[in-house]
């Protein structure tokens, strides 16, 4: 079969069937290249008239179109014909890779474009998941396996603390939740200890941070893992009052025979945009995912202000969480405003786009007084439950924490 003869035979089929809708519904668009004139038409027609055009109105408007009888079912031919089209994406990805290595281009960047054009095959392969909310008993057996089961506490991945699980349920595939705060409150580090905790209950984190290195994010994590039981982040640092006798062996009965944490960061990276965190995604099928931070990421799509590539970026991570079913957690800046050091700030502080407020499950917002050891984290926005707030006494260079009450923290 040529390339261009699913093209032609899914449309022959919609011609005969008339069924437009179906092929809407599963995202067809991508795999007209030849006859994406004759597709458009199609579409344009149903809109206007209700119903697919004739053999004989489609022959009146395209002389050249080649007619046939398509025997099988209509749903064949889409199946067909997204396969066929995701081979010639994959066939012209690799084609500009090998003509840009011919020219001597940058490996690096011929891999950032190999990633960024796998995600856009990725995303386009993809479709939209219809159902009917009368049909409840998948619903139903989902229930009946929450209620039989003793073991099972919440419905997502474990935070570890325990006031948002009880509340928010953990979180669950398809969540985009935004963490955000005045600059060096801890708001990545509160993304770090969530992460922690949730591969210590067996998870699998991923964390994309542009803002440090790769050697400063290993150690924060092995602080936080620590939890002052043999070392702290300054001695870490500075190498002064442990031994590599004790490190190693703290290592070691730590990480060894559990699930790994995966770590990108900006360290050799060309460019880090939705496609290049949707490859990652696909590479290391996390549990939970960390973006650190949002207006460090790069937009695939070319947005002109930072407000319009701040948007797209928020979007696109919202349908990357749903499509994969992995939550998502995007750590984001506010505005600067006086008096900001007295108080954790509002949605309406969100920095460049208030597209991130629209688009979060959930949206925590974190604070810390100077030299306070007090973390306050409240929710500004909420999608699946009533608004809460929790306290934690942290100290970040011990890695020790704990939930306290709000009469604790004036303590």
């Amino acid at each position: 079969m040529s390339l261009v003869n699913y093209e032609l035979n899914l449309l022959n089929s919609i011609i005969k069937t008339g069924d437009v809708t179906a092929c809407v519904e599963q995202g067809v668009d991508h795999v007209f290249a030849e006859y994406a004139d004759v597709w458009n038409f199609i579409l344009e027609f149903n809109n206007e008239y209700g119903q697919a055009p004739s053999k004989d109105v489609v022959k009146t408007n395209f002389k050249g179109f080649e007619f046939f009888t398509a025997e099988s079912p209509l749903q064949f031919y889409i199946d067909d014909a997204k396969r066929q089209s995701l081979g010639r994406g994959v066939r012209g990805a690799l084609f500009k890779a090998s003509e840009a290595l011919k020219n001597g281009d940058d490996p690096a960047k011929i891999l950032t474009l190999i990633q960024n054009e796998s995600a856009q095959l990725i995303r386009d392969s993809g479709r939209l998941k219809d159902s009917n909310i009368a049909d409840y008993s998948e619903r139903a057996d989902v229930l009946k396996d929450r209620i039989q089961n003793p073991d099972h506490k919440i419905v997502g991945v474990t935070s570890g603390i325990k006031v948002i699980d009880a509340h928010f349920g953990g979180f669950q595939p398809g969540d985009f939740v935004v963490v955000i705060g005045w600059t060096g409150v801890g708001k990545s580090a509160l993304t770090r200890l969530m992460a922690a905790n949730a591969w210590r209950a067996g998870y699998v984190p991923l964390i994309v941070s542009l803002e440090m290195d790769r050697l400063q994010e290993e150690f924060r994590m092995d602080t936080i893992l620590n939890a002052g039981q043999v070392f702290t982040n300054t001695q870490l640092t500075n190498g002064k009052g442990i031994s590599l006798d004790e490190y190693e062996g703290w290592a070691q009965s730590t990480f060894e025979g559990k699930p790994p944490i995966h770590l990108v960061t900006s360290d050799g990276i060309e460019t880090a945009d939705q496609h290049f965190v949707q490859s990652k995604i696909e590479q290391y099928k996390p549990d939970l995912v960390i973006l650190d931070y949002h207006t460090l990421f790069d937009d695939a799509n070319k947005g002109g202000s930072e407000t319009e590539r701040a948007k797209n970026l928020s979007k696109a991570f919202k349908r990357m969480a749903v499509r994969n079913r992995v939550p998502i957690l995007d750590v984001s800046g506010v505005t600067m405003d006086d008096g900001h050091d007295e108080r954790p700030p509002e949605l309406s502080e969100i920095a460049w786009s208030k597209q991130l407020s629209y688009d979060a499950d959930m949206v925590l917002s974190v604070h810390r007084s100077a030299g306070s050891d007090v973390f306050q984290v409240v929710t500004r926005k909420t999608r699946r439950c009533a608004p809460f707030a929790f306290y934690l006494r942290w100290n970040l260079d011990s890695g020790e924490w704990k939930e306290i009450y709000e009469h604790e923290a004036s303590e």
